[in-house]
């Protein structure tokens, strides 16, 4: 791209900061020790302050190298920095030339200057985007981490299989390949390494040997390319538009076992939940990446032992990874309601006495004693944690042409090709890879920003890279992908066979033999592709002797092949299968031209007939080597062919980064900017400022003779419930009337400096706080609110649950039931009664989907009708917004000069912190223990937080100079509202 390209019309890349992280408090911030004090005066427990030193840090994410060795039959995972090598910013781009999907840095979101170039580049390729993302950081979250080593205690005979569970969704390439090997995966494997690697585990536990390095790089990976890109029915493609179990999971691959539908209701309940297990159980083939897009050149991904195809469905329409089916298989998440110390010990009736256990439907009258297994327990029911996907199939936004990527994955407005783009990059580093066919077809891309509006969390990346292994790439000033400068990958040819798989539809290359038929073909007989579309099928009425032949001249490699007895390997293997006995008698060589070495030939012993079998093997070349042939029997099927090189590091040299007149911005500053586009400038994909994530606005008071009223109103202009997601996120209103120079004359939901809600306005300590900031007790809790007319008030849009003795929790595996959801509904989100049976979209009834994502409330007891009688969220089609009244005594607002009004958001709440550090600090009977590393991680971080990012916006585009801090008091203001008083 030339120097006079690169400019975009909003949202464009800005860093207010220019290209530097957000710095962390230092240790002795006198803010540090009064966070400490005032969560230890919250939780009853003194919190550590402990040295940044102490902490175990996680490795660095250039150590997350895993491949499948060229191998596509091996059914093993590539890890992102595989993905890197084509599809990040191209480092030979210098000078003044920016790589394709790069963009200049601009200086505001409120103007566009392209009148000189910036000397500050932004880097949205599609690894760019991903790679700030919380998906991609999603197994390194240090808030999960402290969480899922907290639950680990719920049930102590099954530490492993909490694990296993919630990093399936974190780790879903680590955990899957586990799985495969047959092991539980561990959160200790996210220490493991290889041996030399540098990075010494400080975990003393087998799972973190380097014997599990290749799962821990999966792992630490977080939610990775191949989560996506390699979801695909069992049998390949196409998808036939019916089977949803590709997408949502089956009962038959469910970790939860059979009777998912009764597991996920009580007994008496006449509901019926959708039999899928959702939770990241869609189906994966390892290596078969899937695209959005046809006429995709395959030769680059089959050089890296990949498979390249479109994800189509057969029934027509868009091809599936453009839907929301995808989103679907993890933005619902269904968790098991483990009862508090669950064991095969523990009593059904025990449970019951507690007062929040009730038997699920699943459960048989006389089973008296829980399993001891957690996941497939019967008697242990089943609940959503998580239904943002249930939420957006139920509101009006899903009957549109919107899906999940609208928002989330924003398409780029790219400046050339008439807004097209090559998503790949092409330099001669990759050669190997391409192998000559560069061809690359420009497009619109989806931004892969893959972004909520959590910037909290976000920020711990930011301020704490080296705690949380951050960097990925080999030097400070250095964009060369980790994975291409790795000594196994650089001294490796790609795969030399340049059609492996046949899907090229051809057989070109190969020498056929005399009398022998050699096909690219979808099928033969029962046989279909073991990868994509295609296979190889020989027949001949021969069965021994040789049927084709495809040779290879290695001869440019000889100094290296016959120095020191030979220093050149090969690596060569397929899938193949015999259709019986007799064509087992047919061997696949490889013969070696120029020296005396016999064939190297796979043994197979009782071979299955009719199936696939795989072979991987590497031999030694001899000296004087020039060529090599693989020589396949005239009867046979064979796929997924793999040849390879490995040289000597003489032979390939390190690879060199160009030299640039300008900076490429860091990947999480990127990141972080499109937290605040979504949130203020893009909630519904296209730049529109005058419609945010969420709107608030106040009108003038009326008189009510004792009191002022103030009609607030606020607007959800998301496609889901807001908050949604993680069930302990929170937004809350914050009501001000303002006297002179900004005095506080009355309040409602101030924040103190932790966040934590006062009651009118915070006193100087911050300890005016609501009983229900810290509450165990549901009935403490602010009930929903049409009408607010006292400080000790306030209006909080939440999802509170309690556990099995009743008392509020944010503990994922102690979700019994929800006292109180509150949250906004979505525009045209349509409550059950006014839903038709027939009604379903996506492979979903829309009735039951109403009935599982219902508002509700009974914080004042059983007949609680506080959210139920609000018009707001009883109407036929959800207006997408709440109307509260603030009614403010008259004998208050004397000299009053203006209301202001605001829209917190919390992904962390100081209630949900305090119970974790509760959690990790004292023992089952209350006694203080000594915080695990994620724990002690979460403690140093969120007491040194720096809250002050830098970033602003204006509330009101028409008044741009008038800007909010976007983090305040430990809290997002996603939006703000004045109203002056009038004379």
């Amino acid at each position: 791209m030339a120097a006079a390209d690169g400019y975009l019309s909003p949202p464009f890349p800005v860093f207010p900061h220019g290209n530097t992280l957000t710095q962390s408090l230092a240790d002795n911030h006198p803010s540090v020790q009064q966070f400490l004090t005032y969560y230890g005066q919250r939780t009853g427990v003194t919190l550590p302050n402990p040295a940044r030193a102490s902490l175990f840090a996680l490795p660095k994410r250039s150590l997350d190298i895993a491949h499948n060795g060229l191998d596509l039959a091996s059914g093993n995972f590539n890890s992102s920095l595989v993905c890197q090598s084509c599809h990040d910013s191209d480092w030979k781009a210098s000078g003044t030339n920016l790589p394709q999907m790069s963009f200049w840095a601009q200086p505001g979101v409120a103007q566009v200057d392209p009148s000189g170039k910036m000397d500050l580049a932004s880097n949205w390729s599609l690894f760019g985007d991903w790679s700030g993302s919380i998906k991609a950081l999603a197994a390194r979250d240090p808030v999960f981490l402290a969480q899922v080593e907290n639950t680990r205690g719920l049930s102590p005979n099954q530490p492993e299989q909490v694990d296993n569970l919630c990093l399936r969704c974190h780790s879903p390439l680590g955990q899957r390949q586990a799985n495969q090997q047959g092991k539980l995966f561990s959160h200790f494997m996210l220490y493991s390494t290889p041996e030399g690697s540098g990075y010494k585990s400080p975990v003393n536990d087998p799972n973190a040997s380097p014997a599990n390095a290749t799962l821990g790089a999966l792992g630490r990976d977080g939610v990775s390319c191949a989560a996506c890109h390699d979801v695909a029915p069992a049998q390949g493609q196409p998808w036939n538009g019916t089977d949803f179990t590709v997408f949502y999971g089956s009962e038959a691959n469910s970790v939860f076992g059979a009777n998912l539908s009764n597991r996920l209701k009580d007994t008496g309940d006449s509901s019926q939940p959708p039999a899928f297990p959702f939770t990241s159980h869609m189906n994966t083939r390892p290596g078969s990446v899937v695209g959005p897009d046809t006429g995709l050149n395959i030769a680059p991904m089959a050089a890296a032992g990949l498979g390249l195809e479109t994800a189509t469905n057969a029934a027509g329409g868009q091809p599936y990874l453009r839907d929301a089916t995808v989103c679907g298989s993890c933005h619902v998440v269904v968790l098991p309601k483990v009862p508090d110390k669950y064991s095969k010990t523990l009593t059904v009736q025990e449970a019951q006495a507690r007062g929040g256990y009730v038997k699920p439907a699943s459960c048989p009258p006389g089973q008296k004693n829980f399993t001891g297994d957690f996941l497939t327990d019967p008697c242990v029911g089943l609940a959503y944690e998580q239904t943002t996907y249930f939420e957006w199939l139920n509101s009006g936004y899903a009957t549109q042409t919107a899906s999940c990527l609208t928002c989330h994955m924003q398409l780029a407005s790219a400046s050339t090709n008439d807004g097209f783009e090559p998503v790949a990059q092409v330099n001669a580093d990759l050669a190997k890879f391409y192998q000559g066919n560069t061809a690359t077809t420009p497009r619109q891309y989806n931004r892969h920003s893959l972004l909520g509006v959590n910037l909290f969390v976000h920020e711990m990346f930011q301020q704490f890279p080296d705690v949380l292994g951050i960097e990925y790439y080999p030097s400070e000033n250095s964009v060369v992908p980790p994975f291409l400068q790795s000594p196994p990958i650089r001294t490796r040819t790609g795969n030399l066979i340049q059609n492996p798989g046949a899907e090229n539809g051809d057989t070109k290359g190969w020498m056929v033999a005399a009398g022998t038929q050699m096909k690219a073909v979808t099928s033969d007989g029962n046989i279909k592709p073991q990868h994509g579309q295609y296979f190889f099928s020989l027949r001949s009425d021969a069965v021994v002797g040789t049927g084709a032949t495809m040779t290879f001249d290695v001869s440019q490699y000889a100094p290296y092949i016959d120095r020191n007895g030979g220093e050149v390997k090969v690596n060569w293997g397929a899938s193949l299968v015999y259709k019986n006995a007799f064509e087992r008698n047919g061997k696949i060589q490889l013969t070696f031209g120029g020296s005396n070495r016999i064939p190297d030939e796979p043994e197979f012993r009782n071979p299955q007939y009719g199936t696939w079998l795989n072979f991987n093997r590497t031999v030694q070349l001899s000296p004087g080597t020039r060529s090599l042939t693989v020589v396949l029997p005239p009867s046979i099927a064979v796929d997924d062919l793999f040849l390879s090189l490995t040289l000597p590091e003489a032979a390939a040299p390190l690879l060199q980064d160009a030299s640039r007149s300008y900076a490429v911005a860091k990947n999480l500053l990127n990141a972080e900017q499109s937290i605040l586009d979504l949130a203020v400038n893009t909630s519904q994909g296209v730049y529109n400022p005058l419609k945010p994530a969420v709107q608030v606005s106040v009108a003038p008071p009326t008189n009510g003779g004792a009191t002022q009223d103030f009609a607030v109103t606020v607007t959800n202009n998301v496609g889901h419930k807001f908050p949604s997601g993680a069930g302990f996120r929170r937004a809350f209103v914050q009501f001000e009337l303002l006297g002179d120079g900004g005095r506080v004359l009355w309040a409602s939901g101030q924040p103190n400096a932790w966040g934590a809600i006062c009651q009118g306005a915070c006193n100087a300590a911050g300890s005016n706080t609501l009983p229900a900031e810290f509450a165990t007790d549901p009935r403490q809790l602010q009930p929903h609110r049409q009408v607010i007319t006292d400080e000790s008030q306030a209006q909080i849009y939440e999802l509170r649950v309690v556990d099995d003795y009743n008392h509020l929790t944010s503990t994922e595996l102690q979700q019994f039931q929800a006292v109180k959801d509150n949250r906004l509904l979505p525009l045209g989100w349509v409550p059950s009664a006014e839903r038709k049976p027939s009604d379903a979209l996506l492979g979903l009834k829309l009735q039951e989907l109403a009935t599982l994502t219902e508002p509700t409330s009974s914080v004042l007891g059983a007949g609680d009708t506080s959210v139920s009688s609000d018009p707001d969220y009883n109407a036929k089609s959800a207006p997408g917004l709440d109307r509260i009244t603030y009614r403010v005594p008259t004998n208050r607002t004397a000299g009053w000069k203006s209301a202001r009004v605001r829209v917190n958001y919390q992904t962390i709440p100081p209630g949900y912190l305090a119970a974790r550090f509760k959690e990790g600090l004292t023992n089952d009977l209350g006694q203080p223990k000594t915080p695990g590393p994620a724990m002690s991680r979460l403690i140093y971080m969120t007491s040194r937080l720096n809250n002050q990012s830098g970033l602003s916006y204006a509330p009101d585009p028409n008044q741009p100079s008038q800007k909010v801090d976007f983090m305040s008091n430990w809290t997002m203001v996603l939006g703000e509202w004045t109203q002056v008083a009038t004379p």
